[in-house]
């Protein structure tokens, strides 16, 4: 693992990950030695994320800054626009998310 942070971001890749610690800042949250960023090659999505976060942000190649949580049991993800309606989602949705509420109910 490259300990470079130019490796691995350049370009319009750099102005996502500011933007992305940005949205980070404005959350009230802060990184720490455990804190990982990358960029997802199926998407070109600049992500930052850490494990005292209830989620992650992301930042589009068109420069939208999102939240995403990923359910722990399915998989299935939700975006948010504010790191607060994240973890507001959550408080209701901590057990289990939609779709799994979903495939209960169907089998």
């Amino acid at each position: 693992m490259s300990t470079n942070l130019f490796d691995q971001f350049q370009g319009a890749d750099l102005e996502r990950l500011a933007d992305c610690l940005v949205a980070i800042r404005k959350a009230g949250l802060k990184t720490t030695k455990h804190t990982q960023a990358g960029v997802n090659e199926s998407s070109g999505n600049v992500w930052v994320w850490d494990e005292d976060w209830a989620g992650c942000v992301a930042c589009s190649i068109g420069f939208d800054v999102f939240w995403v949580h990923s359910c722990r049991e399915c998989g299935e993800e939700y975006e948010f626009e504010t790191y607060q309606e994240l973890d507001s989602f959550l408080q209701d949705n901590w057990n289990d998310c939609e779709a799994c509420r979903t495939e209960k109910q169907a089998a």
